[in-house]
């Protein structure tokens, strides 16, 4: 919501959110009198259902889009504080969630970038965008030491493999115009900040495991002051994929606009 909140913002943009229950994202946007934001309804993971996505959104935009940011991903709770040691004995656990994370975090990024990849190319500018996570970045985790979240972030550094393979195809290819990059965010954190601003619970539990990563992040970055708001972190994602430029294909880049995660 912050993501079309920010761009939004500007009445000459014409945002398109794909979204699983329209219903309530729109009771969202009528509050927040986001007039220019039209919905479309998709999972990532049916390529029928974001066909039919691709086909709406080609009617309210005359068939071409600007850009599209692919921000949608799927992450545990059950799994998210487990370690890869954690599994022995949950051995049908670790396979059962590695494979829904993929197929929302690796399957559903291709599925989408090839569906909506004509609009993409009718268009003016040609971005594509793909949130990662810092925590798939193995030098980061080394120097952090996070050796949980294994199933989130096998997946995102998965993900990240296939925009680079995109990035050879679309962009290194004679002939082709085609701006492929990848944008990461800790977004991690906004779920804390989500819940405190919403005035939701957070158990004491969740609360002492984003301290600890927190303290682990000090170690990659000890002027690490703690995360950003969600507006400020999706500011700072826009700032990055509006300077982008043809010569970044497939590059893992932060909310810094460098290959920096805090």
């Amino acid at each position: 919501m912050n993501t079309s909140n920010k761009l939004s913002s500007n009445n000459f943009n014409k945002v398109i959110g794909i979204v699983r229950n329209q219903t309530a994202v729109q009771t969202q946007l009528d509050a927040d009198k986001l007039n220019n934001v039209r919905l479309v309804t998709a999972d990532l993971t049916s390529p029928s259902a974001l066909a039919s996505a691709a086909q709406a959104t080609a009617e309210l935009t005359d068939g071409a889009i600007d850009y599209l940011i692919v921000n949608g991903a799927y992450v545990s709770e059950d799994t998210q504080s487990l370690t890869p040691t954690s599994f022995i004995g949950k051995e049908e656990l670790f396979k059962d969630d590695l494979m829904t994370s993929s197929m929302t975090n690796v399957v559903g990024v291709l599925y989408i970038i090839n569906t909506f990849l004509p609009l993409i190319r009718a268009g003016s500018i040609k971005k594509i965008i793909v949130i990662s996570s810092g925590m798939a970045d193995p030098g980061f985790m080394e120097i952090a030491g996070v050796p949980q979240a294994v199933t989130y972030t096998t997946s995102k550094a998965a993900a990240n493999i296939l925009v680079t393979k995109y990035a050879i195809e679309l962009v290194n290819t004679r002939g082709s115009t085609m701006e492929n990059c990848k944008y990461c965010a800790l977004l991690d954190f906004e779920i804390l900040l989500y819940f405190e601003s919403e005035g939701l619970p957070v158990a004491p539990k969740t609360r002492s495991e984003f301290a600890a990563m927190a303290e682990a992040f000090r170690k990659y970055e000890p002027n690490f002051g703690g995360p950003i708001t969600p507006e400020a972190s999706v500011k700072m994602q826009l700032d990055v994929i509006r300077v982008i430029k043809i010569a970044d294909p497939g590059k893992f880049l932060s909310h810094r606009g460098k290959e920096r995660w805090l």
